[in-house]
């Protein structure tokens, strides 16, 4: 023989545990690789979109320009002529990629001047003093020196000198003083002497600084933002002119002029895989990252475990009710207290239990009575022979008949029990036709007619018949059934009337006989196997009690019924009723 593979056994509360844990890990590390994917992808642009926002003064200004030239190369070109002198070989090419840098820092001066006007004048208004607020004589000087957007490089000269070419921001950051505290910083076209820097450290540049031969001063704002070193600048199909292009996904202005789109302002994103500040910022979103994980698993450990238990407590009790119906154990309950599939399948079981503790003492009843009856016939029959082995009885006919009668009444127990265990067990075989169930009752009457008059009865029938689905031999078997019952247990002299009823769904044959009268009790256990109303009647004369039971058995097997109730004769009253819709 094969060796028999042991397989492992998996409790249910453990599968349930690592459902629960496994799917909850999984969605959790999908949904917060996509956060992260989506984070990195995503919120550069959007930093990049706000950002964007704070450009739509330069954005005036660039459409502006466009307006005047009609052409960017035009724009960049005439812009680079205004400056005096004689240019190097490689000075256009150094303005023309810085252009669009002064450009932004002309904005955000014009910007600046307009934020600090506004407040001046909220302030006269409301008699509030700010302390960002510049007073007249610095806007006065900020209004003079207030730069053009079609003037850039004002105040330049060629040669272009380190000193003059301050709009680079690695000498900007160097050479250009502040104006009061991160307020800005002048530069002019000259290199200006030590003794005014030394002032300029000392006081404020507004208040020292004035126009050079009638030419304004450009007064340079940090870019708090670094966002000139991000611009670039695109034409109407988004072709790259000038500026800082990139590889990575850049946020798109339009700039309108009369409605019509001729180009387009590019901002590079700040966030970059390669830069420091980036590569920080989502090492520290990482570490959140984990964080959350770190929680989630922990959190869905916790709640796995206790999913696991509560179902766990109802399931083991559920088993060892099982284990104690499989010992015979009917009377045991398993006690479950929930509104779910768990608590009803408690309640089934506990209901199986009762059914199961009623068929069992059925059973050992059935048994008892069973024994009971055959031990009756089997005991006479048995004294009978071992008379005639003792010599005390001889062998004659009348003897034999006797005993041949003993054998016939143990012979119809035992069939009637055999029929009444299939009928229970909805295992009695039946072969519908379509008869007509009165032609058999009437038949069946004629042929208990010697035997009604044999007990001093009368018998009287009167009804119609219909066509009916119904096993004939069950039929007759039924009927025969309950005229044997009014014969046995109705008085001599007595009647038996035999009548049918029916409507358009079913149709009745009654069966009324006069007293023996029952009681309502006596009547409620008709049906019940070994019944019998009168204990004292013997068995050639009451019957065994199995009549009236597999009648009923039969009946239901049928597709109808058998009901009994008091009779208007004085006796009982068998009502057998079957439907006229009956599909075999």
């Amino acid at each position: 023989m094969r060796p028999v593979l042991k397989i492992r056994r998996v409790p249910i509360a453990l599968r349930l545990f690592l459902t629960v844990l496994l799917t909850t890990l999984v969605i959790t590390t999908v949904s917060l690789g996509v956060l992260h994917w989506t984070m990195q992808k995503n919120f550069a642009r959007y930093v990049a979109d706000v950002e964007m926002q704070k450009l739509d003064h330069l954005i005036e200004n660039l459409a502006d320009v466009y307006g005047v030239y009609q052409d960017w190369g035009n724009a960049v070109q005439a812009q680079i002529l205004q400056i005096e002198g004689d240019a190097a070989p490689d000075d256009y090419d150094k303005l023309s990629r810085w252009w669009l840098r002064r450009q932004y820092d002309i904005a955000l001066q014009q910007r600046y001047f307009k934020e600090h006007t506004m407040v001046a004048t909220l302030g006269q208004t409301d008699g509030a003093v700010h302390k960002s607020q510049l007073d007249k004589e610095e806007l006065k000087i900020l209004e003079e020196n207030l730069p053009s957007a079609y003037q850039p490089f004002e105040g330049l000269k060629f040669p272009l000198s380190s000193n003059q070419n301050l709009y680079r921001p690695s000498d900007r950051k160097a050479n250009k003083p502040p104006i009061g505290k991160d307020k800005g910083h002048l530069s002019a076209g000259h290199e200006a002497p030590a003794s005014a820097a030394k002032e300029a450290s000392a006081r404020d540049p507004m208040r020292t600084v004035n126009p050079q031969n009638g030419k304004k001063i450009f007064v340079s704002l940090p870019d708090r933002l670094g966002l000139s070193s991000r611009l670039s600048l695109y034409d109407a199909k988004q072709q790259f002119i000038l500026g800082e292009p990139s590889d990575d996904q850049v946020s798109y202005r339009p700039i309108l002029v009369n409605d019509e789109v001729v180009g387009y302002l590019g901002l590079k994103p700040v966030l970059d895989q390669d830069d420091a500040l980036s590569i920080n910022f989502f090492s520290n979103q990482k570490r959140y990252l984990v964080l959350i994980y770190i929680f989630t698993f922990l959190s869905s450990l916790v709640a796995a475990l206790l999913l696991a238990t509560y179902f766990k407590t109802p399931i083991q009790r559920l088993l060892n009710a099982t284990r104690e119906l499989t010992k015979g154990n009917y009377q045991h309950q398993v006690v479950i207290n929930r509104n779910d599939e768990l608590g009803d399948l408690s309640t089934e079981l506990n209901q199986l239990a009762v059914i199961l503790d009623q068929h069992e003492t059925s059973r050992r009843q059935w048994v008892a009575d069973t024994s009971h009856e055959l031990k009756t016939p089997l005991a006479v029959l048995q004294a009978q022979i071992e008379a005639m082995q003792d010599g005390i009885r001889k062998p004659t006919p009348e003897h034999f008949e006797a005993m041949l009668r003993q054998v016939t009444s143990l012979k119809k127990l035992t069939q009637d029990l055999a029929d009444l265990a299939q009928a229970e067990a909805q295992q009695l075989k039946c072969y519908f036709a379509e008869i007509d169930p009165w032609s058999v009752v009437l038949q069946e009457i004629e042929n208990f007619k010697p035997k009604f008059e044999q007990a001093d009865l009368t018998i009287s029938a009167t009804g119609e018949g219909a066509k009916l689905q119904l096993d004939i031999d069950r039929f007759k078997q039924i009927m025969v059934n309950l005229l044997g019952n009014s014969i046995r247990y109705t008085e001599a002299g007595g009647e038996v009337q035999v009548h049918t009823e029916q409507d358009a769904d079913s149709w009745s044959v009654i069966v009324d006989d006069s007293p023996l009268g029952l009681s309502d009790e006596q009547i409620a256990h008709l049906g019940e196997r070994f019944y019998r109303v009168d204990n004292s009647r013997t068995r050639s004369t009451g019957g065994t009690g199995l009549g009236l039971a597999l009648s009923g058995k039969i009946a239901q097997a049928l597709g109808g019924e058998l009901t009994f109730d008091h009779s208007p004769l004085g006796g009982l009253r068998c009502k057998l009723t079957f439907s006229k819709h009956t599909k075999v």
